[in-house]
């Protein structure tokens, strides 16, 4: 049962021991409203692609590596099969180093993370607390709003977007935001990285003073198609990831980074089915995804 909070946080919202946050909003109600958006049955998927050696990653990550254990080669010098041959092959890659969606275990600050769990529950062997394990799947509708061309027309590698223009935009769509929605945003930031123009180092997004009203809206996440979701490098002094700190630590909302919505932005919807199901990585504090669009 749901639980009056302290208004500067979430924390006791869902109960003391509460792992999953804001992902309590996306009710049976909330994943019907999700599939009412739904009118021609495409399915888009909003994931960047995959490939050895590549990927908008940040800076410190190592690329995603692709390699084979067995292959044609192995037939052609002279592995035998009994009446078939196969293929295998292995991917390693950072969590966090393509399309993925953010644990609540990924950050805290002051030694707390999500609804006060110690951050000490995190070590070397995964997250006791808050692991990834405890999203499960996630079928809700989306809001997607749209800053790339102003992104473009600003020239600066760090536009902002600050509470006033997301707060303007999703009213533009005509949407009334309910409990349980998910935020998309498109910066443009992975357009001009296709393109070679963006940077890892820097880069547009949300500014820290969007935290509030993302929460007061009832987002249960918030994506977007940059490094962080929030502006990078931080615009404040001492203060490497505010947004990040006060979405999923102090609100329980999830981010999920690095997605691709040129194609979902092509088709001139505002609002649509999104599907999103992390690897069940227990301890894990994120896990790469491909999340469906269902127009």
């Amino acid at each position: 049962m749901e639980k009056e909070s302290d208004p500067s946080n979430n924390w006791g919202r869902w109960g003391d021991d509460d792992e999953r946050g804001a992902l309590n909003l996306i009710t049976a109600d909330a994943v019907l409203r999700a599939v009412s958006t739904v009118r021609t049955g495409t399915a888009l998927t909003l994931a960047v692609p995959l490939r050895a050696g590549e990927g908008p990653i940040f800076e410190g990550r190592a690329p995603l590596q692709h390699f084979m254990t067995r292959h044609g080669g192995d037939y052609a010098a002279g592995l035998k099969e009994k009446g078939f041959g196969f293929a295998d092959d292995y991917v390693l890659v950072a969590t966090h180093g393509t399309t993925h969606i953010d644990a609540l275990a990924h950050v805290w600050r002051e030694g707390a993370m999500w609804n006060g769990h110690s951050s000490n529950l995190v070590t070397s062997i995964g997250a006791r607390k808050c692991g990834i394990e405890n999203v499960g799947a996630i079928v809700t509708r989306a809001v997607l709003v749209d800053f790339a061309d102003q992104y473009e027309a600003s020239g600066d590698p760090r536009h902002a977007i600050d509470v006033d223009d997301l707060s303007a935009a999703v009213a533009a769509t005509g949407i009334d935001v309910m409990p349980g929605d998910a935020l998309l945003v498109r910066t443009g930031w992975v357009r001009a990285w296709r393109s070679q123009r963006a940077q890892v180092t820097a880069w547009p997004g949300l500014a820290p003073n969007c935290a509030e009203w993302i929460n007061e809206a009832g987002f249960a996440l918030v994506g977007a198609d940059n490094i962080a979701v929030e502006l990078g490098p931080s615009p404040r002094e001492n203060d490497a990831a505010p947004l990040h700190a006060r979405l999923v630590r102090d609100f329980g909302i999830y981010l999920v980074e690095l997605l691709d919505l040129e194609a979902i932005a092509a088709q001139g919807r505002s609002s649509f089915l999104l599907s999103i199901a992390p690897m069940p990585l227990v301890g894990g504090v994120g896990s790469p995804v491909n999340p469906i669009a269902v127009l």
